[in-house]
């Protein structure tokens, strides 16, 4: 299992997030941490995911979702200093999905 990583030490930013990605889950015990520009460089050149939306939590952080055509997504929380954490990554992103609800599928 990954152990939360807080202070920048142990793995590279592209170890972090292939260990992470390789699980497709996230548990409340793990997490991988690591400047936000070295993470979302990671999920460009890895597995082609940009930025999909972004929300507020609070005033203290942001959480963004980053996809690829492909179907891999993964959710970031960054917070007030630049450090971002991993929260949940995994595969078959849809955005049809909501077009099709509208649709009243």
């Amino acid at each position: 299992m990954i152990k939360a990583m807080k202070a920048g030490f142990g793995l590279t930013a592209l170890a972090a997030v292939a260990l992470f990605t390789g699980s497709q889950q996230a548990t409340s015990e793990a997490s991988v941490c690591a400047p936000r520009d070295d993470l979302v460089n990671q999920l460009g050149l890895q597995f082609n995911e940009s930025q999909k939306a972004v929300g507020m939590l609070g005033a203290e952080a942001v959480m963004e979702v980053f996809t690829s055509s492909q179907g891999s997504w993964t959710i970031l929380t960054t917070d007030v200093n630049g450090n971002s954490c991993i929260m949940a990554a995994g595969e078959g992103w849809d955005d049809n999905f909501s077009t099709l609800v509208g649709q009243g599928v």
